[in-house]
């Protein structure tokens, strides 16, 4: 249960920083100038949001465990991510270091949780899980 715990904090979290990210991207011209590129990072960046919710109602009540400890990622090479993805300084290394770096690495992670739950006794979970990796693997774009 705290490895599900975990695994859910840190989806959570990272879900939470790319709704930020792409939430600023989309609404300032002075970052994203390609007009046609801001509707498509709102609508993704409501979908982040929309999954750290519904992680957020699957994250079981654990009392050895700090909420903190729930809500950050244990990957440092993770959290150098979002920092490079926060300083970019144009589009295409923005959509770079999050469709071409982080998504992935989110989905893997999705991916492999959903591979170490067992969904008959643990459902709902499974059902996010699935519901989030769909939407991550349809959330792809490129810089071009």
């Amino acid at each position: 249960m705290q490895d599900n715990a975990r695994r859910l904090g840190h989806q959570r979290w990272l879900h939470l920083q790319l709704f930020e990210l792409l939430g600023a991207w989309a609404a300032d011209a002075t970052l994203t100038p390609e007009a046609h590129l801001r509707p498509v990072f709102a609508a993704h960046c409501h979908h982040h949001a929309w999954h750290a919710e519904l992680i957020a109602a699957r994250l079981p009540e654990i009392d050895e465990l700090a909420t903190q400890a729930l809500t950050v990622p244990a990957d440092a090479a993770l959290q150098q991510l979002v920092a490079q993805a926060r300083a970019a300084t144009t589009t295409a290394d923005r959509v770079a270091a999050v469709y071409g770096e982080i998504r992935p690495r989110l989905l893997a992670e999705v991916t492999a949780h959903l591979q170490a739950i067992d969904p008959r006794t643990d459902g709902p979970t499974a059902r996010v899980l699935t519901l989030v990796a769909r939407d991550l693997q349809a959330d792809a774009i490129s810089a071009g």
